[in-house]
């Protein structure tokens, strides 16, 4: 096959125009020689009647020679109708598995490490690893140096369109994972940019307050056609009011249904000072009356009170938000963790105790003395609380408003 329309001193000679331009080396071998003065190897052939560029590598890394040899290879590729560009990134992403660099296997290292490190829950690593698994597959198999701004940007940007909250936490685990490598030597930076959001205050997070509002969501969660793990988080966010994250991962030792509590262990909770002790929630009378019969229906050797179908592992986080979002359709109207503006904002309208809602929303209130009173006498005042709380969530939804 004649070959001498390039040589090297042509090919190391060759400067760059201010448009992109290539010089062939024939039978489908040419080099790239673009604005910046970059210049490549590109193969370009025919499959399907499509025609394909496949890039060879850069030069000087590659040579004259050495793009000669990789073009009689994809040639070959080509000739037996396999499309190169795809069988370069099999290969590619097989070198990278076998070095441990892919995406996916660099991820699985992240979540480990942060596990043991920061004493991730067995529910929070549930959470982020199907948030991983749902929001970042196609990253999966390709080499973690490959990873570019422009390959993940309609990944987020897809989240962002389905589930705009859900975006900010997909673009920080991606982030993370990107830094772990960074940390791990096995690439140079991280290539997304941490986009700065202004922080939301408290009182921002989106809520429907009014009560006729708020009866509509009940009611059109009581009509849903949901599994028993979704059903049973969103009653006891509504009459609870605890964080979303607290819940789908109770399990039924912390109950104790004569008493009417749940001890909410403090490593779960937000604020993991331990000389605070476990949450104590009181639960509501007719919240506790269908909890008994939950008890009873799941048996003594029920893990979970919100269970997946199969019952092996509870509910996750992201399970009540698509809840919220898709079902309900409440995007950017009212989340899981709006019960908690709703508690408190019927509260104070109605003259109730700053500390004692403060105090069932685990907020910090007072010095160590009053957190010791908080954990006896106060708990008697949170359940009247929370009895108040149900009656007025059962007038919303029965459409008594009061």
């Amino acid at each position: 096959m004649k070959r001498d329309l390039l040589s090297a001193r042509k090919v190391d000679q060759a400067r760059a125009l201010a448009k992109a331009y290539r010089l062939s080396d024939g039978a489908g071998l040419c080099l790239y020689v673009a604005p910046t003065g970059v210049k490549s190897w590109q193969f370009r052939y025919t499959i399907a009647g499509k025609q394909q560029t496949a890039t060879l590598g850069k030069y000087p890394d590659v040579t004259l020679l050495g793009a000669r040899e990789r073009a009689d290879r994809a040639r070959a590729m080509a000739g037996d109708g396999r499309h190169v560009t795809v069988e370069q990134r099999v290969a590619k992403a097989k070198r990278a598995a076998d070095r441990g660099q892919t995406f996916e296997v660099i991820a699985k290292a992240w979540v480990a490490i942060r596990t043991r490190r920061d004493r991730w829950t067995a529910g929070y690593v549930r959470e982020v690893e199907n948030s991983l698994a749902n929001h970042l597959e196609p990253l999966n198999l390709l080499p973690i140096g490959e990873i570019s701004a422009a390959i993940a940007a309609p990944l987020l940007r897809k989240v962002e369109r389905s589930a705009p909250d859900m975006e900010r936490k997909v673009r920080q685990r991606l982030r993370a994972v990107l830094d772990y490598a960074v940390e791990q030597g096995v690439i140079a930076g991280n290539p997304i940019p941490n986009v700065r959001r202004k922080r939301l205050d408290r009182a921002h997070f989106p809520a429907q307050l009014d009560r006729a509002d708020v009866g509509q969501i009940l009611r059109a969660a009581d009509a849903a056609d949901v599994g028993k793990g979704v059903r049973r988080a969103h009653a006891l966010l509504a009459y609870l009011a605890q964080r979303v994250g607290e819940i789908v991962s109770a399990e039924w030792s912390e109950f104790d249904l004569d008493a009417g509590t749940w001890a909410v262990p403090r490593a779960r909770m937000k604020r993991k000072d331990l000389a605070r002790g476990d949450h104590l929630v009181p639960i509501p009378p007719k919240l506790l009356s269908a909890m008994r019969e939950w008890r009873r229906a799941d048996g003594e050797r029920a893990v979970y009170v919100c269970p997946t179908p199969r019952a092996e592992a509870p509910i996750t986080r992201e399970a009540m938000e698509k809840f919220y979002r898709v079902q309900l359709g409440l995007v950017g109207k009212h989340s899981p963790h709006s019960w908690r503006s709703v508690l408190s904002t019927w509260a104070r309208d109605a003259g109730k105790d700053r500390d004692v809602v403060e105090a069932q929303l685990d907020h910090v209130t007072g010095n160590a003395t009053e957190t010791s009173y908080d954990r006896g006498k106060r708990l008697d005042r949170r359940r009247e609380l929370l009895s108040w709380h149900e009656q007025m969530l059962t007038a919303a939804r029965d459409g008594v408003i009061r």
